[in-house]
């Protein structure tokens, strides 16, 4: 069933950007070593059960911790354990096993796994998909009778399955449910529901991919599944976008959508649980989207997890000047390096060119390739006919806030984030900034996209968040939550 397509308040349509990802689909190589963070998806960091000399294959149980809320975590090749230890990854200390590969491909399969899961029980399907890892999917993991989520089965309300493509750079839903992988899908969607009996389950797709809408809610029509078209204006992707527009529901600031019962998943998340049920196979893949100028390509390439960026950008980056690498997100992604592995919530990576030179009345230059949220730049009439620019400095250095509202007008969750700015600049931290809803931020960052003074507004945001809690001022906890976590932020 295909539901009315459905807008919301607040966003912004990314149109017409340099070097976008392409449906291709390719393989990376058996890469010669891999260091795997104990900390993958939705997870606590778990135990690690190797040492180093330790013989591993591909698929193995390296890491596991059945008293908390997490999921296991495997080697994703074949080979020998020849480090553990303590790695930097992503502004945190997490602990990671490297393993050195013997350039064999396959993978050992999990045991009572059967093409044949309709005759298997809820509890049998429940434990591959914890053991296989695929349980540590989105925010708040999927509910198995092992701790892999903040809730139980027996919580779930609503499943929400996402491809909107809202972000400048992500990967493609068309890329990822090509060929026999969309009847997977529909397979994989259909093993969920057996899982999770009690919840209604909702696809959201970009309402501009009519042909793959089509094709999705065919496979899905006789399974109870309802299909939303969402416009493809970001952040629709975001978790409390998604549940507000597909279920008209709000996810409560400063909490989970596992907390009112909903969980939401990417194509991705439903793959895997598809691939652990019915072929045995952990959690070792993973599709990431090559995506922006910095890449002389721009496939989506399946790659071990632990892979070094430099192993899955290989031959593909550009050498001309100088890129930034971003990770999911170009206004939201943490800065990667080139020795940083891949790890299980990778679905971009993003190589935009890096300007960090001052440009001097970039305000007032013609702007044919610069993206603008008014109608500033040529890009607002020329757009469709020259694909806009992805750097690092877009708009010049930053200036004062001229109080245009422009933040306001974007903001999914109805803020007003150049106050905000202006009370955290000035350090008034106080019951002010509560009353003005900073926790309902979801740190999407489009206000300081479409700022033209280009002040950095959900960073002060961020921060002004940080400073509440400091002093005590935390966000209120509402009535009735479910799960045993109420702090997401």
């Amino acid at each position: 069933m295909i539901a009315k397509t459905r807008g919301f308040r607040g966003s912004y349509r990314f149109r017409n950007f340099e070097s976008p990802p392409q449906e291709r689909l390719t393989q990376a190589a058996i890469p010669s070593t891999v260091t795997i963070i104990l900390i993958q998806g939705f997870s606590d960091e778990v135990s690690c059960l190797v040492q180093p000399g330790d013989a591993v294959k591909a698929g193995q149980i390296i890491g596991r911790d059945d008293d908390s809320i997490s999921s296991p975590v495997h080697a994703s090749v074949n080979g020998k354990v020849v480090n553990v230890g303590k790695l930097a990854y992503l502004g945190n200390e997490v602990a990671a096993v490297t393993i050195e590969s013997d350039g064999t491909d396959g993978w050992q399969a999990l045991e009572g796994h059967t093409a044949q899961w309709e005759s298997l029980s809820a509890e049998q399907i429940e434990k591959l998909v914890y053991l296989s890892g695929a349980a540590g999917a989105g925010r708040s993991g999927i509910p198995t009778r092992f701790k892999s989520s903040i809730i139980s089965c027996g919580d779930v309300e609503y499943v929400i399955i996402h491809g909107v493509e809202s972000e400048m750079y992500g990967p493609l839903a068309a890329a990822l449910l090509a060929g026999e992988r969309l009847g997977q899908f529909a397979e994989g969607v259909r093993i969920l529901k057996k899982m999770l009996p009690s919840a209604g389950f909702h696809v959201a797709l970009n309402a501009e991919r009519q042909d793959l809408i089509s094709r999705v809610s065919g496979t899905l029509a006789s399974y109870g599944v309802e299909v939303r078209c969402l416009e493809p204006r970001y952040p629709a992707d975001y978790d409390e976008v998604l549940v507000s527009t597909v279920l008209g529901r709000t996810v409560p600031p400063g909490h989970l959508a596992a907390n009112i019962g909903v969980i939401v998943l990417d194509i991705q998340d439903v793959l895997h649980v598809y691939d652990a049920v019915t072929k045995g196979k952990p959690v070792i893949e993973r599709t990431v989207a090559l995506c922006g100028p910095g890449f002389s390509e721009n496939p989506h390439v399946q790659v071990r997890i632990g892979a070094p960026l430099e192993h899955l950008a290989a031959g593909k980056l550009r050498q001309d000047r100088a890129y930034r690498l971003l990770r999911n997100s170009a206004l939201t992604g943490e800065r990667l390096e080139m020795k940083q592995p891949v790890d299980r919530n990778c679905d971009a990576v993003i190589a935009v060119h890096e300007n960090d030179s001052r440009e001097m009345f970039a305000f007032v230059r013609p702007g044919p390739r610069k993206d603008s949220y008014t109608p500033t730049f040529l890009s607002a009439i020329l757009g469709k006919k020259l694909t806009k620019r992805a750097e690092t400095n877009l708009h010049g250095e930053e200036r004062p806030c001229i109080n245009c509202g422009f933040c306001e007008e974007v903001c999914p969750a109805g803020l007003i984030p150049h106050h905000l700015f202006h009370y955290v600049e000035r350090n008034i931290i106080d019951e002010t900034l509560l009353r003005f809803k900073i926790y309902d931020c979801i740190d999407c960052n489009l206000c300081a996209y479409v700022c033209p003074s280009k002040i950095a507004l959900g960073r002060h945001i961020r921060e002004g968040k940080d400073k509440l809690i400091n002093e005590g001022l935390t966000c209120p906890r509402p009535d009735s939550l479910k799960g045993l976590l109420t702090d997401s932020k």
